[in-house]
């Protein structure tokens, strides 16, 4: 009998889903943040209006301010990040980014709330069906996404904050725009007295706290990494995280790192058949399933480990199974085959159809991969609550391999 594939297909409606959703823009019309009120003499009180306060000079805040922020152990950032300048596609962030670049917090995308945690330079989401309709994402495991941990791209999850987020990248970038103003406008903020300091760019905006002197509120157009040619726009509330926050960010993704992640899959590459597969038999009857695997999205990233499972079955003599598995890069293919035997001996010749089916799965993180994880993190717990930890390199710089 001919070879079943039994391939799972586009489901229908995905594209509709996918456009669904309210919009909020922070293009162009909506990266400045309106202050006035909260400005000296903006309220509407009627009460009269206080004498401005003397400027400042900007540039021993902001080199104190970024010393400070490059020395923290981890960060916490609250606020909203767009994967450029141009994106409609605004996300509510809501993160603890350690010195290490191990991050764990939650992304918010047309109202769908995401986990989200980072670790090693892999990222990983666990999230609704509908986050994964609305990335577009469409792959033959796709029924296991649902609710549990997948393995993404920063362009899925928004941004990489292992990339951005790191508090001594993050100092160095902000270092790296210059000021517009070489005064710093004293400005109530969410009321909290800080200093306004207005840097080279469209809208570039940070706030120092004026107590602690430490950065508060960051508005950046373009926040490019050092090394980088581009970077995501953010608006975010910046603060030091305290030990505490420390040990619950390590502690929790240590813990999901021990506990689930071995189970993840893998939506960084759209993983489909290259034409058809195909299968023979011979006497045994002894069949072999082969067939060759694609970046069928042919936007993908990284190199993503693909899994191929195959029943062979017949009514009277059962089934026999077996798989293969490699490394499928993005934009190339990957050639999968397998075979089993039933090893039949019978004295009179007899003829047994048999039926074939393989199913294609991709996994986010392997054995070797979790236990170089976990060691990882164990060490950069150590380091970070000493204060003697070094930056990570980033998700993408890491996406070329596992």
């Amino acid at each position: 009998m001919a070879p079943v594939s039994h391939i799972r297909g586009r489901r229908g409606g995905r594209a509709a889903l996918a456009a669904a959703g309210a919009v909020v823009a922070l293009g162009s019309a909506g990266c400045s943040i309106d202050l006035s009120h909260l400005r000296p003499g903006g309220g509407g009180d009627g009460e009269p209006s206080p004498e401005p306060a003397e400027p400042v000079a900007a540039a021993p805040l902001v080199e104190e301010a970024l010393a400070d922020l490059a020395s923290y152990p981890a960060l916490t950032a609250t606020g909203q990040v767009a994967e450029s300048v141009d994106s409609s596609d605004v996300r509510d962030t809501s993160l603890t980014v350690a010195d290490s670049g191990t991050a764990s917090g939650t992304v918010r995308a047309n109202g769908i709330e995401a986990e989200l945690i980072s670790a090693d330079s892999k990222l990983f989401i666990r999230a609704a069906e509908n986050f994964w309709l609305d990335q577009g994402v469409f792959s033959p495991d796709f029924d296991d996404f649902d609710g549990n941990w997948v393995r993404a791209s920063a362009a899925q999850a928004g941004f990489d904050p292992s990339a951005v987020l790191v508090p001594s990248e993050l100092s160095a970038a902000l270092g790296g725009i210059a000021l517009e103003s070489d005064e710093a406008v004293e400005e109530n903020l969410d009321g909290t007295l800080t200093y306004r300091i207005d840097l080279a760019g469209e809208r570039n905006q940070m706030w120092i706290n004026a107590e602690t002197e430490q950065v508060q509120r960051i508005a950046i157009e373009e926040l490019v990494p050092e090394e980088a040619e581009s970077g995501p726009q953010v608006r975010l509330d910046l603060a030091e995280a305290d030990t505490a926050a420390v040990e619950e960010l390590y502690d929790g993704v240590i813990a999901t790192a021990e506990e689930e992640l071995t189970g993840s899959r893998d939506a960084r590459i759209e993983v489909g058949w290259d034409g058809s597969p195909s299968m023979s038999c011979e006497e045994g009857p002894d069949c072999t399933w082969s067939g060759t695997v694609r970046d069928a999205g042919g936007d993908g990233s990284g190199t993503v480990t693909v899994r191929m499972d195959v029943t062979f079955s017949n009514a009277d003599i059962g089934e026999q199974k077996c798989e293969d598995s490699g490394e499928l890069e993005a934009g190339s293919t990957l050639e999968l085959s397998c075979g089993a035997n039933y090893n039949i001996v019978s004295a009179e010749q007899q003829t047994y159809p048999i039926d074939g089916e393989a199913q294609l799965s991709t996994y986010g993180l392997t054995g070797g991969q979790q236990e170089k994880m976990l060691a990882g993190l164990k060490e950069q717990r150590e380091a970070t609550l000493s204060g003697n930890s070094s930056p990570s390199e980033g998700t993408e710089g890491e996406e070329s391999g596992n």
